[in-house]
């Protein structure tokens, strides 16, 4: 699929070796943001022990263990920055929305320059439905990528993982528009037992942009671009011994959708509710 690729995330803040551990040795996200190496040694020996527990189970997928740990954490450091954001990772990844809102607040509202902090609070907040914040904290990690203070290497982050029939649909939006097809939100369609079925993307090609400016030749002048819902589903390996895939185009959209247009369209795919307007089949995966 050829947005496999597309996915790099300086910290991974959408997968499940996201801030806590496998970036430990990651610089602070900005001023006055303490890092693992700061949390790590005001550890004793028995809270090194947990701290590290908490983190094995957490990249072996027991989120509720690692959770569970962290909150026993949370009680000798009650409100520190570094270990509320390692915490709500799992929390949210439980669906304990509610405990991930109110330990990443007072971090993001201490330091609204901290980007760890605002990208978890958005999923936090999309997550718990609360679509008002949610909106506002995706303008504001735009903020903080067009400032300079996100990692350069990010370029999209997970805004949430909702379910979709008897799976789910992880939907991340781009802080900058990347690959040729200019994709703005990428979504990951996952059966019940998490296996990935679909990817779905809101695209703007520039290739696009012509034909596009022939038949909106007005809304082409004053800045507007045609954006497409597309999707892509992996088909194996083809004759000439590489992977294949088979690409479906579903609706276009005159002006970029606002996230819950994007979020609603990617739900409506994963639970077959459209059906696409074309499709090509057993092309060469990228």
């Amino acid at each position: 699929m050829r947005k496999r690729a597309a996915i790099s995330l300086a910290l991974s803040l959408a997968m499940p070796a996201a801030l806590s551990h496998a970036q430990a040795s990651a610089p602070p996200p900005a001023a006055g943001v303490e890092s693992a190496q700061d949390f790590v040694p005001r550890l004793t020996p028995a809270q090194k022990q947990q701290f590290d527990d908490a983190g094995s189970a957490y990249h072996g997928g027991q989120n509720a263990e690692a959770l569970a740990l962290y909150k026993q954490l949370l009680k000798d450091f009650p409100g520190d920055a570094y270990l509320s954001k390692v915490a709500s990772e799992p929390a949210l990844n439980l669906g304990e929305n509610a405990f991930a809102v109110d330990a990443l607040k007072p971090v993001a509202h201490a330091n609204p320059d901290d980007w760890q902090a605002a990208a978890l609070l958005t999923r936090a907040y999309a997550q718990s439905g609360d679509k008002a914040a949610r909106d506002a904290a995706i303008a504001h990690m735009l903020d903080l990528h067009k400032r300079g203070l996100t990692p350069p290497r990010l370029n999209q982050y997970l805004v949430e993982r909702v379910a979709a029939g008897d799976g789910s649909v992880m939907i991340f939006t781009s802080l900058e528009p990347y690959s040729q097809y200019k994709v703005h939100n990428f979504g990951r369609v996952l059966d019940a037992n998490g296996k990935l079925v679909l990817m779905i993307t809101i695209e703007s090609s520039d290739f696009d942009q012509p034909p596009f400016a022939q038949t909106h030749p007005k809304e082409a002048a004053a800045g507007v671009r045609e954006f497409s819902l597309d999707a892509y589903r992996d088909t194996g390996i083809g004759s000439n011994g590489k992977p294949t895939q088979t690409h479906y185009t579903f609706k276009f959209f005159v002006g970029q959708p606002d996230y819950e247009t994007v979020r609603q369209s990617f739900l409506e795919i994963a639970t077959g509710k459209i059906k696409p307007i074309s499709s090509r089949d057993n092309i060469p995966t990228p």
